[in-house]
């Protein structure tokens, strides 16, 4: 009994310590997205930037030398994309530096670590997030597996340095904001100012969290003075965070915060993508590509909670807005604090939701850009929780079928590991996964190399094509450096080549350009197939 009662108090944190322990079991399972040498390459080059200031020489040679060797891969230069934050990147150069990492594999667990960590934090504080609203423990638990168990957010909790980490301090940030609603002091404000800010230091659309707090402090019924005060004290802080955080601002705040904001927002990059069976551009997307990407890759327990919790929402704030009477303008909009919290989560996701459809921003690869936005898809659904338990009088019977759906993501985790990235849901039908992007970042290419390596175990070099050479020659540093030196990348000259790489990227489309094509004197000799579609296929000489 003494038993039952010590797990029933501590069941979150059982439940954490067995999350925690599973996702250090796992994470050297994951292949390496194209974009972490650059990343990595980023923290380095601001690391050696800071170190200019600091007397540490000996600290900013080995820097140097770290930078100088990942900048002979021709990697662009972080200047010229200033709206990315180093945050996250240069700690980890850090890091690397002080205990001396060599090996590639290494250095890239440690950021695959990193990730999950960050991502894990983030999870604790969504559930302080759903506890605090709804007060019902099955609601949390259930909430908190909906917030890790979607397959591609659980995947990319690994490996996407960016996407993720902005996912994770939005999470953070909504937690302070919140805390400010049930307490608005200098504290909860000071707190909240510095994850805005170390939020809008990571990627600069972040900068959404304080104009938000500052549209909810103008519907609040307080007196002007105490408004104007908090809204100052916000912006000093948060300003202020902001200016430490991100050393691009240093040199010239102001100036380089607009220069940022102003690349950000015209930022234009041409990819070809195949989207529903067309290939299209990113500079080129139709209004449909958003929705589509989050509706046929969000588990359907998720989806349907979701758009239950939405439409109530909108309901709710539309029936507010007809009920506002002249004399009190905006006092009666929101009645309590949970609703002000809806009110925030509702607001934020409509506004970015609706923006990006209309603004005709460049999207690319999936709606990965934009996975921050699964803590309101979540939260919502959490709503639509909540109002099946109050609407229907069979709740256990409400319960059993939501966790039998969450178990089904758990099992779709399982099925895909370590491709969660790969997933689909059961709203789009299995001969129609290949007409969208696959494994665009490359993370099978660990995989496709371990094969061939076990194949040709007797041989000193092989020789790989491949249409797309960045992806598999990022997967190469994953190898141990034995195997690292079995492997020699020819690219697309395929005679050179005793295999070929076909990952089907849309990038290398062979009804475009013949050259991509499989030469004759090559069989196929296996592929890897997921759920009915295959990623990829391995040729021989």
């Amino acid at each position: 009994m003494k038993a039952m009662n010590f797990f029933a108090k501590n069941f979150y944190i059982f439940i954490f310590l067995i999350y925690f322990f599973i996702g250090f079991a796992i994470v050297g399972d994951y292949g390496i997205s194209i974009d972490e040498e650059f990343q990595r390459y980023s923290g380095f080059y601001w690391l050696c930037y800071i170190l200019e200031f600091l007397p540490f020489d000996n600290l900013r040679f080995e820097a140097l030398d770290k930078l100088n060797d990942i900048k002979g891969l021709t990697l662009p230069n972080p200047v010229d994309f200033p709206f990315y934050g180093v945050v996250f990147d240069l700690p980890l150069a850090f890091l690397e530096t002080i205990f001396k990492f060599e090996s590639s594999k290494s250095y890239f667990l440690l950021r695959h670590q990193a990730t999950f960590f960050v991502f894990f934090i983030s999870s604790i504080y969504f559930c302080f997030i759903i506890k605090s609203r709804f007060n019902n423990k099955i609601i949390t638990f259930f909430g908190i597996l909906l917030y890790i168990g979607s397959p591609r957010i659980f995947g990319d909790s690994f490996y996407n340095n960016k996407d993720l980490i902005l996912l994770s301090l939005v999470t953070i940030s909504l937690y302070y904001f919140f805390r400010l609603v049930n307490n608005l002091n200098i504290k909860n404000l000071i707190f909240f100012s510095f994850f805005s800010a170390l939020t809008s230091a990571l990627r600069i659309l972040g900068i959404f969290l304080p104009v938000t707090f500052l549209f909810f402090l103008f519907i609040q019924k307080k007196s002007y003075k105490e408004k104007f005060l908090n809204s100052s004290l916000l912006l000093f802080f948060f300003i202020l965070f902001l200016i430490i955080l991100w050393p691009y601002l240093w040199s010239n705040p102001w100036s380089n915060f607009l220069h940022s904001f102003s690349i950000f927002s015209k930022y234009i990059i041409k990819i070809q993508m195949l989207f529903n069976g067309e290939y299209i551009y990113s500079n080129r997307l139709p209004l449909s590509y958003l929705p589509v990407w989050i509706f046929i890759t969000t588990p359907f327990i998720t989806l349907l909670l979701f758009l239950y919790g939405y439409f109530f929402s909108f309901k709710r704030t539309y029936s507010r807005i007809l009920r506002i009477r002249d004399d009190t303008p905006f006092n009666d909009f929101w009645r309590s604090k949970n609703e002000n919290k809806d009110l925030i989560i509702f607001f934020m996701f409509n506004l970015f939701f609706i923006y990006i459809i209309l603004s005709s921003t460049v999207l690319y690869t999936g709606w990965r850009h934009l996975y921050f936005l699964h803590s309101f898809i979540v939260y919502l659904g959490c709503i639509g929780m909540s109002l099946l338990i109050i609407n229907f009088k069979k709740v256990k019977i409400v319960f059993i079928a939501i966790g039998i759906f969450i178990l089904f993501n758990f099992y779709e985790i399982i099925r895909y590991h370590p491709f969660q990235s790969l997933y689909f849901n059961q709203l789009i039908l299995d001969n129609k996964k290949k007409d969208f992007e696959i494994d665009y970042w490359g993370l099978a290419g660990v995989k496709f190399l371990r094969e061939i390596i076990a194949l040709e175990s007797s041989k000193k070099i092989i020789n790989v094509g491949v249409a797309s050479y960045i992806p598999l020659e990022r997967s190469v540093k994953l190898l141990k450096e034995k195997e690292q030196k079995l492997i020699n990348i020819v690219g697309q000259d395929y005679e050179k080549a005793d295999y070929i790489f076909n990952n089907n990227l849309s990038e290398v489309n062979k009804m475009i350009d013949k050259k991509y094509l499989i030469p004759n004197n090559f069989i196929k000799i296996s592929d890897f197939t997921i759920n009915k579609f295959i990623i990829y296929e391995i040729y021989k000489k």
